[in-house]
């Protein structure tokens, strides 16, 4: 019987004798069954289901010969048939396997594929036909349950449907039964919340790689959590499960296995979901709790490596890497306890890594240690900031480095991480260990911070050489549109000099950057011998030039003060010229004798990259000057002719001898005083 009713669609939906696990929803979440399709009663069928099984519903083939079948569990329910498979269905049986022996029968005729497309169809039907018997002989039959009254077979077996929606509508009212309304808001998501959704939604949380943002966009909000658009993180406060977490541990459940149990399979919300309310829970609830991992299991964590017992407090919950066995492997779940050696080890060997291997006795002279090396690298880099934060030149006052100003920030994140590690303190292993966790809450930031502590003292010894190339590029002025690409040099040496470059963990190494410096220096000189050559070449033309045109531009502004010369004219023209700098006396120093290896510029004339000798802008007023003046000249000479032309009397050589002399006032210009101008004035009244 067993082989013929194996003939039937039961066979690739539920197998017979064998467990068949389905999934089924309930209030938008979803649940791991079990079917089991038996030929006949045994009281064993009627217990609870197997792990990892919500539900478990049993198809029986031949109903019990007396009484009904005994339920002993609420998540079960045993489907009776009214009878045994009847004659009609042992018929369509046959003709199935008639069939199916017709078409192996005809596979090499030369009509085979007509024949089996026809006996096909038949199959078909006559399995139609003897689903639409077997679900008649279930839906007259009955559903037994344990305590309660037992739903009407009718209910969910309807003949018009397959055996498998029939089963689910079964699984649905065993789950109602049994859950009732789940403490999440999951029933209105478009997609239920499966197992395999805690992995990603755990990562998603605390910002692993194996995270999906789109799943947990989605599904947070169900849960309970809720995103904190501030600050990123999730708000479990109106979380029901958290309440009920709570309550529980206050009524005196502190086995995790027990917590786990209870909220997996009491309350309904599944395994896995159950597991990462758990994790949540440790991790923002306050006061601390702490889930404790036995002695001999081990977790792994997603920075690499494992935590081999102890226990998991709120720091360390966003390290782990999703463990389905996670409750298998915990023990106490409830409020902080006074740490033990293993339970403190983790953060203990962040600290001092030789802890990992060390007993407990050896655990507070290794600690000791490590505190007081801590304490000396602090020292050695608090006097590296002082040197980065104000460079000095000795015996000067403070300069300003040109350094990049987000440096300054950068500087007191890393005063403030010496601040952290110089709290932590403590007599024995449990008081360092309540210490760290005070200064660091989250753990993770420890190493950064060791880090670029170790860094920062790594230039203690080099503090002079720093000191120097930080002040010596910092003094060297490069103007961009006349030097490119020294001024790009100095700004990528200035960048590897500031504290967040020398001070970063992963920085190139002081070696790398002082060759950098060095190299730029080479540069810089070379640069500055042929500026200062240049610049002392051109200033004695230069203050010559400027002398004679501001002489001509008195002698102007003298003749603009004689009204018959006309409207005044080169306005502006000598404060145009007063405004251009003489500069500094003609250097004495040779450029190829300059020493520039302590000072980036020459000591007798102190001049830099940036300053220049302004001839071009001479170059523009003199012309300038030398045009107005002209024109008064000019004029002036015109009215003087015209002057001793009409006054010269008698004595003709002397009116000749005045028109030269009134024709050749060009070079007057230069020995103009205003006694000259009052005397010039008189003659052309």
């Amino acid at each position: 019987m067993i082989n013929s009713l194996d003939q039937t669609p039961w066979t690739g939906l539920f197998p017979l004798e064998v467990v068949t696990p389905i999934t089924a929803v309930h209030q938008g979440i979803e649940y791991q069954g079990e079917v089991f399709r038996a030929k006949r009663w045994s009281p064993d069928l009627g217990g609870p289901p197997g792990d990892g099984s919500r539900f478990k519903i049993v198809l029986v083939h031949e109903p019990p010969r007396t009484g009904q079948p005994e339920i002993k569990h609420l998540k079960t329910a045993v489907c009776v048939p009214v009878s045994g498979p009847g004659r009609q269905a042992r018929r369509i049986i046959g003709e199935i396997t008639a069939a199916k022996q017709a078409a192996y029968l005809t596979r090499r005729d030369s009509d085979a594929a007509a024949i089996n497309s026809a006996l096909r169809e038949r199959r078909h039907d006559l399995q139609t036909q003897l689903v639409f018997e077997e679900s008649t002989r279930f839906a007259n039959g009955v559903v037994c349950v344990l305590d309660g009254p037992s739903p009407a077979a009718a209910e969910f077996i309807k003949v018009q449907d397959s055996p498998l929606q029939w089963t689910l509508g079964l699984a649905g009212w065993l789950l109602t039964r049994a859950y009732g309304e789940v403490p999440l808001a999951t029933h209105g998501l478009t997609r239920p919340v499966r197992k395999d959704d805690a992995a990603p939604l755990f990562a998603s949380i605390f910002g692993q790689e194996q995270g999906d943002s789109e799943l947990l966009a989605r599904l947070a909000p169900a849960l309970g959590l809720p995103p904190q658009t501030t600050t990123g993180t999730f708000d479990p406060s109106g979380c029901r499960v958290f309440s009920i977490i709570r309550d529980r541990v206050r009524a005196g459940t502190n086995s995790a296995a027990d917590l786990h149990r209870y909220l997996a399979h009491d309350v309904g919300i599944t395994d896995s979901i159950a597991s990462l309310f758990l994790l949540l829970f440790v991790h923002h609830e306050r006061p601390e709790y702490q889930l404790q991992i036995s002695d001999e299991s081990e977790v792994l964590l997603s920075v690499g490596g494992a935590l081999k017992g102890g226990r998991l407090t709120s720091d360390l919950i966003p390290l782990l890497l999703w463990d389905d066995q996670l409750p298998a492997k915990s023990t106490y779940f409830g409020p902080e306890l006074p740490p033990r050696f293993l339970d403190a080890r983790f953060h203990l060997t962040a600290l001092c890594p030789s802890i990992r291997h060390c007993a407990a006795e050896q655990a507070d002279g290794l600690l000791k240690d490590a505190l007081d090396s801590i304490r000396r690298d602090i020292a050695a880099s608090v006097r590296i900031l002082e040197l980065l934060e104000a460079t000095v030149d000795p015996g000067a006052a403070p300069v300003n480095t040109g350094l990049n100003p987000s440096s300054n920030d950068d500087t007191v994140k890393l005063r403030k991480a010496l601040g952290r590690l110089g709290g932590i303190s403590g007599e024995g292993y449990a008081e360092v260990y309540r210490s760290l966790r005070f200064f660091y809450p989250a753990i993770q930031d420890l190493k950064p911070d060791l880090d670029a502590l170790q860094q920062v003292a790594g230039l203690d010894e080099h503090s002079e050489a720093v000191f120097q190339a930080q002040w010596y590029i910092a003094q060297a002025q490069v103007p961009a549109p006349k030097f490119p690409s020294l001024a790009v040099d100095r700004e990528t040496s200035l960048t590897g000099l500031s504290p967040s470059r020398l001070t970063r963990a992963k920085s190139r190494g002081w070696s790398a950057i002082a060759r950098d410096a060095a190299a730029f220096k080479i540069r810089y000189i070379q640069a500055y011998r042929e500026h200062h050559t240049r610049f002392h070449d051109a200033l004695p033309v230069f203050r010559s030039g400027l002398l004679e045109a501001k002489k001509k531009a008195g002698a102007l502004e003298l003749l603009n003060t004689i009204g018959e010369l006309g409207p005044t004219t080169g306005t502006g023209l000598a404060e145009g010229l007063a405004g251009l700098p003489a500069g500094p006396a003609v250097c004495r120093v040779q450029s190829a004798e300059l020493d520039l290896s302590t000072q980036p510029y020459c000591q007798e004339c102190r001049i830099s990259l940036a300053q220049t000798v302004p001839s071009d802008r001479l170059a523009r007023l003199a012309p300038q000057v030398d045009l107005a003046l002209g024109e008064k000249t000019r004029e002036l000479s015109r009215l003087l002719v015209e002057k001793a032309l009409a006054d010269g009397g008698d004595d003709h050589w002397l009116g000749f001898l005045q028109i030269v002399q009134a024709s050749e006032l060009t070079p007057l210009a230069n020995t103009l005083t205003p006694d000259l101008v009052e005397f010039i004035k008189r003659v052309l009244d």
